[in-house]
């Protein structure tokens, strides 16, 4: 049984690609959608927002909608900024990792978070960047970071540190 409810009617996610609102309204049932405005979650009661199998709806919804967005979103800046920089992505999946924003493997395979929809958009390509250095560096080395400075105006050290502000999750995504 959950104390603390992840998601209720005063949950907002203020994420500039992925702005979320609960809403009150008659419904039969909780109901999430998205637009280009944003996602919004429709309830009839506070208490069917605290019964834990919709708590799980909601988030497996907003894992979906984020998804989509990261998609619609993420993936063509990251494959517009490899082509500006001359690199080849094999390929780009969006994962439900909460232990890290992206990954790359050494065949030029990358892994996003669905999770990066929350950043503000210069951490965004903080990532998107440092996961495009990986294809010529393949570690964190010196050379590495000289390479990723490159790219994001001498702040790579500076933007990873602001990334400790935010988290993988729903409920909690803004410092």
């Amino acid at each position: 049984m959950r104390l603390h409810p992840l998601y209720t009617p005063d949950t907002r996610i203020d994420a500039e690609d992925f702005p979320l609102r609960f809403e009150q309204k008659d419904v039969s049932f909780v109901r999430a959608e998205m637009d280009e405005t944003g996602v919004v979650c429709y309830y009839e009661s506070a208490e069917i927002l605290a019964d834990n199998s919709i708590q799980a709806w909601i988030t497996q919804a907003l894992e979906a909608f984020a998804r989509k967005r990261v998609k619609e979103r993420l993936v063509p800046r990251l494959l517009n900024m490899a082509k500006e920089r001359g690199l080849g992505v094999n390929n780009v999946r969006v994962s439900s990792a909460k232990g890290r924003w992206g990954s790359c493997s050494s065949k030029g395979n990358i892994n996003l978070s669905l999770y990066l929809i929350l950043l503000p958009h210069h951490l965004q390509d903080y990532v998107l960047q440092h996961e495009l250095t990986h294809l010529v560096e393949m570690n964190h080395s010196p050379r590495f970071w000289a390479r990723l400075d490159e790219v994001c105006g001498g702040k790579a050290k500076a933007l990873r540190k602001e990334m400790r502000g935010y988290n993988t999750s729903f409920a909690t995504s803004n410092p």
